[in-house]
């Protein structure tokens, strides 16, 4: 039996061996498109099938841009078999538009000043397999000047208006004098200073732009450089600024002072309108010489001339203030509101008689934002120089005023604390911020240092490598960021080198440590600088 199996095994075998297959197969490849990507590359690709490009909002001329598909086939030269579909979809006045382009090519374009969107789908088919490949586009524009340093730039009454877009990126934008390059007009000659204020709104265009020049304040849309109000009715008949020198704003409620070369203060809310600013009968003759406007609308004025310091309540609550920003008339009715004063406050230790009898006298060097809990909410931090010993005054005030205070005790309390021989001096710059509390930063020459009021220890952060002339974060007041993200820690440094200005941008970690610098040149003088921080998301 088992002989049987083994010899028709073998007759099997040797049948299949000679069994000659006639079937037709002759195999050929399939054309295939392969490495489809796209000339210009674009800026973002998600699951490689999405791709964004997003473009600065032109300012002066149309933007056009080409978008071409760049691929190969695996078995075919050429590109006669291959069908193009382009799908585009776009907003035209109040109506959703679809075009359907069979080219090769899709040229767009964006309109200036205007914001512009386009959603594209592409479609690449062999016409001979029919097999496509399917691609999602997303192509936009950004408003200019957004996450800017705009800098104040040129000698005297020879101002320009500059600004850094995106500092903090590999592709910075300068533009060397931004408000000529937008609107071909020169204008800002006479500029001293610069003020940005936010909005807590959660509407485009709320954000305002305040340029100081010696006869007004503009009031601006700093993203269009645009006037919100023509700058000579901002002020009431009869006050006719003539040498304003600089300002203080608020970053979230688009309140502003400004200060002429007499020390005399005037003071707006949303509406843009100036205000003369009032004071109790026995400072009527203040001089203000450093002022600072805390998150809640206090403010503390230094008068160097009286040796006082002030406050001033200002305020959404203030009647005056109460006038819609789209009116171009000023409201001369509104000043029967404005009721508040600046008032003087007691600071002890402003002056000391040493052993041998002679009398010293603090110098105010600086005013600018709170460093403890309170004071950085409604109050300021002070810092001075007496007697080559430098000082600082935490400066805390009640958030209910004068009203909420004791008859024996004053709304305001000022806490000294000596730091010791540090050699601060008028040429001394110094900066805060919430994301550093209880410490500030000051400079050396060229050298910016961190100084803990706490341990009384100082740590070098930086070299600029010339004078620094200017310190300024990007923030100092607090919005819908967290305290210690990236607008509280990245420091602007405005540097002289050799009479040339450089603005630095220096990145500090959570600890207060350095992490990166950015230098860019090319402005001249530079007489101050601030950053357009949004305090709140875009829609």
């Amino acid at each position: 039996m088992k002989r049987i199996i083994v010899i028709l095994s073998f007759v099997t075998w040797l049948l299949c061996g000679c069994y000659d297959d006639k079937g037709n197969y002759d195999y050929k490849d399939i054309n295939t498109i392969e490495g489809l990507t796209f000339d210009p590359v674009p800026e973002v690709v998600t699951k490689g099938t999405s791709y964004r490009y997003t473009y600065r909002q032109p300012i002066q001329e149309e933007l056009s841009v080409t978008y071409s598909p760049v691929f190969s086939q695996s078995e075919v030269e050429g590109e006669e078999n291959m069908e193009y579909l382009w799908v585009v979809s776009y907003r035209e006045g109040n109506e959703n538009v679809t075009d359907s382009v069979f080219t090769k090519e899709l040229t767009l374009t964006y309109p200036v000043r205007k914001s512009s969107s386009y959603n594209v789908k592409f479609r690449l088919t062999d016409t001979k397999t029919g097999i496509s490949a399917y691609r999602d586009f997303t192509m936009e524009t950004r408003l200019p000047f957004v996450h800017a340093w705009f800098v104040l730039n040129g000698e005297e009454n020879n101002r320009k208006l500059s600004t850094v877009e995106d500092p903090d990126s590999t592709h910075a934008i300068i533009t060397l004098d931004a408000y000529r390059e937008t609107w071909d007009v020169e204008r800002f000659q006479k500029a001293n200073s610069l003020m940005f204020a936010g909005s807590v709104s959660y509407t485009r265009d709320m954000e305002r732009l305040y340029v100081v020049q010696s006869d007004s304040a503009s009031f601006m849309l700093p993203f269009a450089l645009e006037d919100a109000k023509a700058s000579r009715n901002l002020f009431a008949p009869g006050l006719n600024p003539t040498n304003l020198v600089y300002g203080v704003s608020h970053v979230l409620w688009r309140n502003a002072i400004v200060v002429d070369d007499a020390g005399k203060f005037y003071h707006s809310g949303a509406s843009g309108f100036y205000f003369a600013g009032l004071a109790e009968d026995n400072v009527q003759n203040y001089v203000i010489d450093k002022i600072y406007m805390s998150q809640s609308g206090f403010v503390t004025v230094w008068d160097k001339v009286n040796r006082k310091f002030m406050s001033y309540r200002l305020n959404g609550m203030n009647g005056c203030y109460n006038f819609g920003v789209s009116e171009d008339i000023y409201p001369q009715e509104a000043v029967e509101y404005n009721l508040e004063k600046l008032t003087p406050f007691l600071v002890e230790g402003l002056q000391e008689v040493d052993k041998q009898g002679a009398t010293h006298n603090m110098e105010i060097l600086w005013l600018g934002k709170g460093i403890s809990v309170n004071s950085s909410e409604e109050g300021a931090t002070a810092i001075g120089v007496m007697n080559d010993t430098c000082y600082l005054l935490k400066i805390e005030a009640s958030s209910k005023g004068g009203k909420s205070a004791k008859a024996d005790e004053s709304p305001i309390k000022v806490v000294r604390e000596k730091l010791g021989k540090l050699g601060f001096n008028g040429n001394t710059c110094f900066a805060t911020t919430v994301a550093f509390m209880d410490q500030f930063l000051y400079t050396e020459e060229s050298k910016v240092y961190l100084f803990n009021v706490v341990t009384k220890e100082k740590v070098e952060l930086y070299d600029a490598g010339n004078v620094i002339t200017r310190l300024k974060f990007r923030s100092d007041s607090e919005g819908d960021f967290q305290y210690e993200s990236e607008p509280y820690r990245t420091l602007g440094v405005v540097v002289n080198a050799g009479g040339q200005g450089e603005l630095h941008e220096v990145v500090l970690s959570v600890g207060g440590d350095y992490v990166d610098s950015h230098v860019f040149t090319g402005f001249g003088v530079i007489k101050d600088v601030v950053y357009t921080a949004i305090t709140r998301r875009l829609n």
